[in-house]
């Protein structure tokens, strides 16, 4: 017997605070006098805004999906991924951006690994890892202007 189809109602709903979030993050910088310091926040705003009417909108125009039973996931992971990310938050003012960020996104992709390591892994990962810190350092630091720790001990 075919099931029912269904649109994500939870998705849309949090993307719609998503957008008044944007929007009162948006109203907040028109009393900021620094104009560096306005680039970064309207920059992740607009983004948040875009992003929301584009997921709205898509689920709204796309044909409704099949009800599907919802896949077992691994709540040792979830929970890992949380304690990775509290972690480079605690040691970004310690060791710096760039060694906290690599440190998790390192983390992150041991703990989101499911694929047995294979030689092109081993040596693609860790290169992926640093290209993407080092290019999240220089949006944020060059482009954003986003005043990054730098650390005590480094």
């Amino acid at each position: 017997m075919p099931t029912e189809g269904h649109r994500d109602i939870g998705g849309m709903v949090c993307a719609a605070v998503f957008i008044l979030a944007a929007a009162a993050a948006l109203y907040d910088t028109t009393t900021m006098v620094d104009a560096d310091s306005i680039v970064f926040p309207r920059t992740v705003a607009i983004a948040m805004i875009v992003f929301s009417v584009a997921l709205i909108s898509w689920n709204l125009m796309r044909p409704a999906a099949a009800e599907e039973l919802p896949q077992p996931g691994s709540t040792p992971r979830r929970v890992a991924l949380v304690a990775a990310m509290l972690a480079c938050a605690g040691l970004m003012p310690v060791i710096g951006f760039a060694p906290a960020g690599l440190g998790t996104v390192v983390a992150i992709m041991l703990i989101a690994m499911y694929d047995p390591w294979t030689r092109f892994r081993l040596i693609v990962y860790p290169l992926v890892c640093v290209a993407l810190v080092a290019g999240f350092y220089a949006l944020f630091s060059e482009v954003l202007l986003v005043p990054l720790p730098t650390g005590m001990l480094f």
